[in-house]
């Protein structure tokens, strides 16, 4: 059986399981209807429940994006770690995100290295920020 999450891009008590993680699902759509944000903290349930493979998942997602529309990622307050970054970046292949905040996540070297192969495919990407 599978765990099913909360869905961040809708009403906070929907769920989601993993078999119906897909792009549109977990963004959010600001007043800019060209870009879609990622945005979560260490405290959404949702978030902090993700198996590896749906992180792995959930950055092949946003890697198959098909739509003109930009990408926001921002992750912080413990929403990544080092281990999980692994996986959501595996799946991070090629993208049209435009923009990543990683603020207060504590990621190491490690964590940073495992970016290393998505950045060098980011031809988009504009602004990186990590933070502690």
């Amino acid at each position: 059986m599978m765990e099913s999450h909360s869905n961040a891009g809708s009403d906070p008590g929907s769920e989601v399981s993993i078999s119906t993680l897909s792009f549109n699902r977990f963004f959010q759509y600001p007043f800019d209807t060209d870009t879609r944000v990622l945005k979560g903290t260490g405290r959404d349930g949702w978030l902090r429940n993700l198996t590896d493979e749906e992180w792995e998942k959930l950055g092949r997602n946003i890697a198959r994006n098909q739509s003109r529309s930009r990408v926001e990622i921002r992750l912080y307050n413990g929403a990544i770690n080092d281990h999980k970054m692994s996986f959501f970046c595996r799946g991070l292949t090629r993208n049209s995100t435009t923009k990543i905040n990683l603020f207060d996540n504590g990621l190491s070297v490690v964590g940073v290295r495992s970016m290393v192969p998505f950045l060098q495919s980011a031809n988009n990407l504009r602004e990186l920020y990590l933070d502690n």
